[in-house]
């Protein structure tokens, strides 16, 4: 995948530098037109980009040949710090910037539920990944040779503002797809790495990308609050879960990830219906996992399985503390899939 509309900001039509900013009304309206609502789908997001883009058809056009066959969207998995715009026409870079990152994380989600092989994801998202890190080097010399060597204030330049934006979204759209695709890869760059050997830029550069956790209701009462109490090593978490979305479909590909699963199991504060976990198996091969899983955890009991309102059958049904409990396979046929299950717990021991 190519990020092209972001490429525009610095090889086309939306160059700040280049860009006519004395028609401030201009960039009030669009701006405006684009803030008549919060996007919370895919088709929302895009509503709000066209908005923006009406007065720059070029760029418009690109996002009109994008996909559009998806709705769920997704939030990136890091957060990043950046500064604050101070009118409309920073604020329009701001929309743009930040909107189209998260379309092309959720667009790039939704291409990659067709590749089945590894050698085929690998090859797509070592692809895109390539692409997005090229255009943030790019950026971080175009800002070295206007002159901007620090982060921008209120008194920096357009230019200063959108190529540092630009710069700095690149690299969270690049990290949280490589962290999508962590468990398929054959290599994992580190953050600081990334800044010295493929930015080549100083460390001192590096802003932290900050995890981005699920985040429980203030007026939810502490006692109506989840936690299933992880209380072994985090690694080997990731790997069987991992294991188990890839061996026996844990979840549905298409709804989640291994992330989004491993996130509400090791979360120290749930609140009921905060997220959603679909499953891609059987709910008795969910349940005969929820006992393997048992020994690890203080708290992963069936009550709170149902109690936190996250799970939902392969049919897309919320799961119960019932419907686990009749899914226990003593004195049944043992699940279809128990010995591949058994012989990916060995890696929990």
């Amino acid at each position: 995948m190519e990020v092209k509309i972001l490429d525009s900001i610095l090889h086309g039509s939306l160059k700040p530098w280049k860009i006519d900013t004395s028609n401030t009304r201009l960039f009030t309206g669009l701006v405006k037109a684009a803030k008549a609502a919060s996007p919370k789908t895919n088709s929302e997001l895009v509503k709000q980009l066209t908005d923006l883009l009406s007065d720059f058809p070029s760029v418009k056009k690109l996002l009109n040949d994008e996909p559009k066959d998806f709705d769920l969207l997704k939030p990136l998995p890091f957060d990043i710090e950046l500064p604050k715009y101070k009118d409309a026409v920073t604020n329009f870079y701001y929309l743009l910037i930040t909107g189209e990152t998260l379309r092309s994380y959720n667009a790039f989600l939704n291409l990659s539920v067709s590749w089945t092989d590894l050698i085929d994801i690998r090859y797509h998202v070592g692809k895109t990944l390539t692409n997005i890190r090229v255009l943030a080097k790019q950026t971080g010399i175009e800002l070295i040779e206007q002159g901007f060597q620090t982060p921008p204030d209120s008194h920096s330049e357009l230019t200063h503002f959108a190529l540092y934006y630009l710069k700095h979204c690149l690299i969270q759209l690049y990290f949280s797809i490589q962290e999508h695709f962590r468990s398929s890869l054959v290599s994992i760059i580190n953050l600081e790495d990334f800044y010295l050997l493929d930015l080549e830029e100083s460390n001192l550069n590096m802003i932290d990308l900050k995890p981005v956790e699920i985040k429980a209701e203030l007026d939810i009462p502490d006692q109506d609050r989840i936690s299933f109490g992880f209380r072994d090593n985090l690694e080997k978490l990731r790997y069987v879960v991992n294991q188990l979305c890839f061996q026996v479909e844990l979840v549905n590909e298409e709804v989640n990830t291994p992330e989004d699963i491993l996130k509400v199991l090791t979360a120290s504060n749930l609140t009921p219906g905060c997220s959603k976990i679909q499953l891609g198996c059987e709910t008795k091969h969910f349940r005969y996992i929820i006992d393997k899983f048992n020994p690890y955890f203080n708290n992963l009991s069936l009550a709170n399985i149902a109690k936190s309102q996250i799970f939902y059958s392969k049919k897309d049904t919320l799961i119960s503390a019932n419907n686990l409990s009749a899914s226990n396979s003593k004195n049944k046929l043992e699940p279809k899939e128990k010995g591949t299950i058994d012989k990916i717990f060995k890696q929990m021991q």
